[in-house]
């Protein structure tokens, strides 16, 4: 590739208007953008390709369907070099319908994931699940007592400083 594809100013300020209303039709795109339809679905298209745009979805409130309790979890496990027992963790881990995200992070925790549950309670049990997933696995918690703002990914627009 010649260029990067976020050292184009179109393409940041496309990316940047999905990132907002990720519905929005590619003619309202366009014409935000002073550009042709073709111009935005040809670039949506390449963005999509290179993997700039990783998919489109709906941003569910947890309350909205009853698991208003929200938690970081660090998790602690020995998989020793046995990379077919980590896969089969992590499988585990993201068939879980309540196990949000999760993260590889330095330190002495393995993974850092994000959870939701209906009360303290439910998140007990999921921990507990958790914890049964894989081989001496060990959870540290962190409860959301409140949510300022979450974003849809980084800004597009390189920061001048």
């Amino acid at each position: 590739m010649a260029k990067h594809l976020m050292t184009d100013e179109l393409n940041r300020r496309l990316v940047a208007v999905l990132q907002q209303e990720g519905r929005i039709s590619h003619a309202e795109l366009a014409e935000r953008l002073g550009v042709s339809r073709p111009t935005v679905i040809d670039r949506v298209k390449r963005l999509e390709a290179e993997g700039v745009l990783s998919g489109y979805s709906a941003q569910v409130s947890p309350a909205s369907v009853m698991k208003p309790c929200v938690a970081f979890v660090a998790v602690r496990y020995q998989s020793g070099n046995d990379d077919a027992l980590e896969e089969r963790f992590i499988q585990a881990l993201e068939a879980e319908p309540d196990v949000l995200a999760a993260y590889t992070i330095a330190g002495e925790d393995s993974l850092l994931l994000k959870i939701v549950a209906e009360s303290p309670m439910g998140i007990h049990l999921r921990l507990r699940r958790i914890r049964s997933l894989g081989p001496h696995v060990t959870t540290r918690t962190m409860m959301i007592l409140n949510t300022y703002f979450e974003k849809t990914g980084p800004s597009p627009f390189v920061e001048e400083g």
